[in-house]
């Protein structure tokens, strides 16, 4: 059976493993960070559970739905406390889900059974070898101007950042946060969403609220060299004047330099053997990247 290295654990990288293991492929996962998932990413702060990255997943596709109810079970829930605008207006809901454990779980479960090797940066690919080992293809989800320069070829930038903070409060949820999970801010201004985790049950132990914030793309792209201390107090600043917050126990700052897809990209002509899978060719969303991966695969056993 044909051999294929999978650069990438995120969503997209783990669907398209799983069919082309299941398929009888070998396999092989590549990623570069010591756990799953991407920008599905979760911290443990505090004695909380924190989605630092992506803040829900929705569930609107049958085929990801089954997947992700046979993988998780019960442990994926539905947030019930409302998103508002900045105006107040409550936004439409069709499903915002997480997994008890950390949106990264959610990852895992999908690829549960792959043989996945993190902690690998991949910084070069000849010849379809990877770390010593070659394979009839290699199939590659790391953010696209990353997939460029390993298959050497000029590197568009179609994504734009996200700085993202946490902030760990004293005290249990009150006053907005008690009834909302989120804001979402639409205007221009810097911060674009500010969340409460305490409405993902089983998440933050009592006495504690903790928010997420994660800026605007110009706030972003302005302040995404300069000293984190900078832009998260500004961003701390935002979120206590929106939610009637003030002194955080501790604060987290974080880095998204490929939070999301500004605009779709034309896939280039790759090497021979190589496939590309990812958001820069649908939307940022968790589900979009699974049905990504998935219809990279089922391509590739179609051509076999």
């Amino acid at each position: 059976m044909p051999s294929i290295a999978v650069i990438g654990a995120g969503l997209a990288g783990l669907s398209a493993a799983k069919i082309l293991d299941e398929a009888g492929w070998r396999v092989v996962v590549f990623e570069k960070s010591r756990g799953f998932g991407g920008r599905c990413a979760t911290k443990r702060l505090d004695g909380a559970v924190v989605d630092h990255g992506a803040q829900y997943f929705t569930m609107r596709d049958a085929a990801f739905r089954d997947a992700v109810h046979q993988a998780c079970g019960d442990d994926v829930r539905r947030i019930l406390a409302p998103v508002v605008s900045e105006n107040g207006d409550e936004l439409p809901d069709t499903g915002r889900f997480y997994h008890v454990a950390g949106n990264s779980r959610l990852a895992r479960a999908l690829g549960a059974g792959l043989d996945v090797r993190t902690g690998v940066r991949v910084e070069e690919i000849r010849d379809r070898m990877v770390h010593g080992e070659t394979f009839d293809h290699i199939l590659t989800t790391a953010p696209w101007p990353q997939t460029l320069t390993l298959a050497g070829r000029e590197a568009e930038n179609p994504y734009v950042p996200c700085l993202t903070a946490v902030l760990v409060f004293d005290g249990d949820p009150a006053g907005r946060a008690e009834s909302t999970y989120a804001v979402s801010d639409r205007s221009g201004a810097p911060l674009l969403w500010s969340a409460c985790e305490n409405h993902k049950s089983g998440r933050i132990e009592p006495g504690r609220t903790v928010m997420v914030a994660q800026a605007s793309s110009a706030f972003s792209r302005e302040y995404l060299e300069r000293d984190p201390a900078e832009w998260s107090a500004i961003l701390q600043r935002l979120v206590e004047e929106r939610w009637n917050l003030s002194a955080p126990r501790e604060v987290l700052a974080h880095r998204w330099r490929f939070a999301r897809i500004g605009h779709r990209v034309e896939s280039p002509e790759l090497p021979a053997g190589w496939t590309f899978a990812g958001d820069a060719l649908s939307t940022s969303r968790v589900e979009s990247a699974w049905l990504e991966g998935r219809m990279a695969a089922v391509q590739l056993l179609e051509a076999a």
